[in-house]
């Protein structure tokens, strides 16, 4: 008998995209230019769009978060298959029981506030994190780790960490751990960032090692040891991605996050 040219077989749903929530960690409070047809002046959120444009490039789907309510938490990480933790202002000392120093610079306790709630949550869900500079900061202390509040006080200045190159230039070298994921990724034992940052991690959050150091000895990279893909680089990898090494930390991000929305998925259909 002749195959019927109506199949009554449902056909399958095409393959989405990872859907990728971004944080939104910088607040203005006066927007660039006014002008007579735009809006009043407000806080306003911002991110820059080279995050979601190496999201893109790497085959997920950006999704952009601002600081929500903490109940939207839940709701938000139901729907997201991975979380970028972005750049940003100097974290309240206060998130990991510290007093201000003086070069501590402006910070946002409610922004942090939640961030750390969506780190901590996206953890527990095993959602894949890449964390980028202030994000790496916010993963080390969501995790129960410190920071130091000014880096030149503790390592000195062999190394400009606020360079004053375009974010496009890479100004200095960092040494990865040969048994590290993040050396299998970017496929090589040293690689050279950017930097724009004047803090850094002090005490390692639980579960993180560190598996990338600048030759003055500043944590640049870590990942957690008890979970799958949980990766913080200090340095913008998202101003480099015409770099193959770069670019490749975005793409073993996205496919962690298929990989976890595919797992996800038999879960669901189980």
């Amino acid at each position: 008998m002749a195959a019927s040219l109506h199949s009554t077989e449902p056909s399958p749903s095409p393959r989405r995209r990872p859907l990728i929530a971004v944080t939104t960690s910088e607040i203005r409070r006066n927007p660039v230019e006014l002008t007579p047809e735009g809006e009043p002046p407000q806080h306003e959120m911002a991110l820059g769009l080279l995050y979601l444009q190496a999201i893109e490039a790497s085959g997920g789907l950006p999704m952009v978060v601002p600081p929500l309510a903490p109940e939207c938490i839940a709701d938000i990480l139901a729907e997201v298959d991975g979380v970028c933790l972005s750049g940003g202002p100097d974290l309240d000392p206060e998130a990991y029981g510290r007093r201000r120093a003086a070069q501590t610079g402006p910070s946002e306790p409610h922004l942090d506030a939640f961030e750390l709630g969506l780190s901590r949550a996206a953890d527990a869900s095993g959602l894949p994190i890449l964390a980028i500079c202030r994000g790496m900061q916010v993963l080390n202390v969501a995790r129960g780790g410190t920071l130091h509040q000014h880096l030149p006080d503790v390592v000195g200045s062999e190394i400009t960490h606020r360079q004053r190159a375009p974010g496009a230039q890479a100004t200095h070298w960092v040494a990865l751990d040969p048994s590290c994921s993040i050396t299998h990724i970017v496929k090589r034992r040293r690689i050279k960032v950017n930097s724009f940052h004047h803090q850094a991690i002090d005490m390692l959050g639980g579960g993180l090692v560190v598996t990338g150091r600048s030759s003055d000895g500043t944590i640049e990279s870590v990942e957690a040891v008890d979970r799958d893909f949980v990766v913080g680089v200090q340095w913008h990898a998202e101003c480099l991605v015409d770099r193959a090494c770069q670019a490749a930390l975005f793409d073993a991000f996205v496919e962690a996050a298929n990989e976890a929305r595919s797992r996800a998925s038999l879960v669901c259909a189980a």
